[in-house]
């Protein structure tokens, strides 16, 4: 299972080095745009052109506020992309209650999904947790149809709101450390390889390259084993020291594996145990 690196953002990560966050291998980024339909977030246009000069795929969020009208707020959304095309779908950030009912909830839901997808042309990502969806959202079969953003920190796997099997991105942390950016970053998974974001993406692989620098990770353990394959039935090839920082290739494996030169391979994180962090 191959996973490909992005964040997240907004106004509280403060100015960003793009160049540096793109070479520390972050291949993607959803951007805060809007808020309701009253908050245009005040880094909106800076961190789009830095994301998109510094060559990651993005794509904008509107977090919905229960109790606006849903017209508005998708208005305002769309006024502030102007022009910009998202490379992957708007993402709609539903994890606001503002004391509204699950029927309520739901139906701006419904409604703000139907806006963004006719402005659009294509169905938004929704992003939200499982503690918020299951019990402020209402089921439906339609929500199979939209792919899901899911929140869930310190875990190996997310559990997922009770309406989707399988996930598109997973915000897997809130408080990670990005080269490029001062405080506090939100971390995520895109569920597939660069290659597989791309074609998410309808972007051309010959004209979006990647950075060259690579993601890199270091070894938090005195020591580990390298192996032929993502998996503990591969064989051992050699051996890394605590502190060790190895460029990350790729990711695989049914916990995580770092390929960190063709064909060796090194335990990330099981479900026991991290052995690497990003460095």
């Amino acid at each position: 299972m191959s996973r490909t690196a992005g964040i997240d953002v907004s106004r509280w990560q403060g100015e960003i080095n793009w160049s540096r966050v793109a070479e520390a291998g972050y291949r993607f980024a959803g951007i805060r745009a809007t808020v309701g339909n009253y908050y245009t977030d005040s880094r909106f246009y800076i961190n789009w052109s830095g994301a998109r000069e510094a060559g990651l795929l993005v794509s904008a969020y509107h977090v919905m506020v229960p109790g606006r009208p849903a017209d508005s707020q998708i208005g305002r959304f769309f006024d502030v992309l102007a022009d910009r095309r998202p490379d992957f779908p708007p993402v709609l950030d539903v994890e606001v209650k503002r004391g509204a009912s699950p029927e309520d909830i739901t139906a701006c839901v419904e409604v703000c999904a139907d806006l963004v997808q006719q402005a659009d042309g294509r169905r938004p990502v929704i992003y939200t947790a499982r503690w918020f969806w299951d019990g402020q959202v209402l089921d439906s079969p339609e929500w199979v149809g939209f792919d899901l953003w899911v929140a869930h920190y310190g875990v190996e796997s997310p559990r997922l709101p009770g309406d989707w099997a399988e996930w598109r991105f997973w915000q897997y942390s809130d408080h990670g450390r990005v080269p490029g950016i001062g405080g506090a970053t939100d971390l995520n998974w895109f569920n597939g390889s660069y290659d597989d974001l791309l074609a998410y993406a309808e972007a051309d692989a010959r004209e979006t390259e990647p950075p060259v620098a690579g993601l890199q990770a270091r070894v938090g353990v005195e020591r580990l084993g390298v192996r032929s394959g993502p998996g503990l039935n591969y064989e051992t090839v050699e051996e890394l020291r605590e502190g060790d920082v190895v460029r990350v290739v790729s990711l695989a494996g049914d916990d995580v594996w770092v390929e960190i030169e063709p064909g060796k391979w090194a335990p990330f994180r099981s479900r026991s145990q991290q052995y690497m962090e990003i460095a």
